[in-house]
Order: C-alpha cells, then structure tokens, then sequence
C-alpha cells in the first residue's frame, strides 16, 4: 500500500446518482487484486471536511491502458466532491488496500457471484479476471429498479451466465436476487459461492446456505479512518468456536469473510 495521486481520465454518469470514475496508475494496475479496495481523500487543499478517506472497491482493470476506475454512489459530502470532479483533476488515494482474492489459487473451476446494488463493484473485477482464467463463472445481480441498467452490456461483453432482478421489475426479473438461490439452490452446490451487498441480503443468504450446507464468502464494508488496521475503527464480530467470539477489522482482515461465520446483532 502507498499513497497515490492520479490523473482522473473520465467521471461519468451512468445511472441516477451512480457515477463511474476512471483513473490513471500504473502501480494500481501492477499490485492490486480483486477484493482489494482504495481509500480516496474526498476533500481539496488543506480542505479537511471530509475529515475521512472513503474506501471504494476497485471495480476494473484495464491494463494496457494503467487505468482503474471505481463505481460509486451520490449519497454525501464525500462523494458528492467526486461527483464534480472531472478529466484532468488530479485524485489523492492510499492503495491497494485489504486482503483480495488470489484467483490462481482456487481449483474449483464454478463460481457464483452475488451482487446487490452497489455490491456488484467488485464482483466485476473477479468476474474478469475468472473468466480470463477460464473459469465457469454464473453472475447474479438485483437491484430496486433499472438504474443498473447499463452494467448488463458489461456481462454480456464477458460472455458469461447471468441472471438479474429488480425490485420493480424494470430491470431483469421482478424480485431479489435471493430468489435465485430459493428456486436453484442444488444447481450451484459445487459453486464457490461470492457476494457482496447489502446486511439484509447477507442475512437471507446466511439462513439458505446454512439449510444446505453450502459455505460463501463476502465482502464487506464498514466506515474506516486509518484503512490499515490501526485504529480498530471497522471492527465486526465474527464465531470463534462453538460459544464464544472474536472482533476483526474490515480493512486489515478483510474486505472478504467467510459469510457464515459473521454475527449480525
């Protein structure tokens, strides 16, 4: 991990309130894997409102170009000060951050990937780099309507099985994306399971993994300060045998967990 600034090559719109941001950095490209995370300083000058970085996953690669890009959504001050940065304007980050996936290591040869909402940002980046590899990669996606829409060319471009669904139908099928795994569960039993989303979703597919038997692993995300461990600002609670438990941290121990061991209060 080092700190980083960056030309931002692009910023665009694609979506109400979901923007995609394209940034120049060899080193990015040379070091980083998918799972891993930046943490971008959301503020100019001495400005120090944000006082925070914000962590964003890193949602693509494009090698023979040294860019990487982030999808994010308006939602407050620190991303709205991305929002109205544009090409050319210089972008202040810490990374490679987290511990990502090492996908040469997996023998399994199936993969599912979970997405909700804003939760298929990184998946698109291990989607890519499985499909490099060969590997039999299933995507499913869900959303509350079709501001996602978009994102359908990228699957489609990796030639790969999917499956989407909208709350209000506008977008894929109508419902959540846990229906999927309601209706075909058996199917995807010799699948790595992989998700990302949000807590109400870890929640369902938390219940139907454990009725199956079927392990997954997820990604998470807390509010961070250092990004490195240190301060113990993201800590979660995870099973520590059979009656007892442990805390660790999102940004240093993860991004990713294994999802069934997770412990929601």
């Amino acid at each position: 991990m080092k700190l980083i600034k960056g030309e931002i090559i692009s910023n665009k719109k694609i979506g109400e309130d979901l923007f995609k941001m394209t940034v120049f950095s060899p080193y990015i490209i040379k070091n980083s894997i998918p799972g891993q995370f930046v943490n971008i300083k959301c503020s100019s000058g001495n400005t120090i409102d944000p006082l925070l970085r914000r962590p964003f996953s890193i949602h693509d690669l494009e090698p023979d170009f040294k860019v990487f890009s982030i999808l994010y959504v308006l939602k407050g001050i620190g991303t709205e000060y991305l929002s109205k940065l544009n090409a050319g304007d210089i972008l202040d980050f810490a990374g490679p951050l987290g511990n990502g996936i090492d996908t040469t290591e997996k023998e399994n040869k199936n993969f599912l990937l979970i997405g909700g909402g804003i939760g298929i940002a990184p998946l698109y980046f291990l989607a890519k780099k499985l499909v490099s590899e060969e590997k039999n990669v299933f995507f499913a996606a869900g959303f509350k309507n079709n501001n996602f829409l978009l994102f359908e060319k990228n699957l489609q471009v990796l030639k790969i099985s999917y499956e989407i669904y909208s709350e209000d139908g506008t977008h894929g099928k109508k419902g959540l994306v846990t229906d999927l795994l309601y209706e075909r569960t058996d199917e995807f039993k010799n699948y790595e399971v992989i998700c990302c989303g949000p807590v109400q979703m870890y929640k369902v597919l938390q219940n139907i993994f454990a009725l199956k038997n079927i392990k997954a692993k997820a990604f998470f995300e807390e509010i961070m300060a250092c990004g490195i461990g240190v301060c113990k600002g993201c800590v979660m609670k995870f099973k520590n045998g059979k009656d007892s438990y442990e805390y660790r941290t999102v940004c240093k121990d993860g991004p990713i967990f294994d999802l069934m061991e997770v412990i929601f209060d």
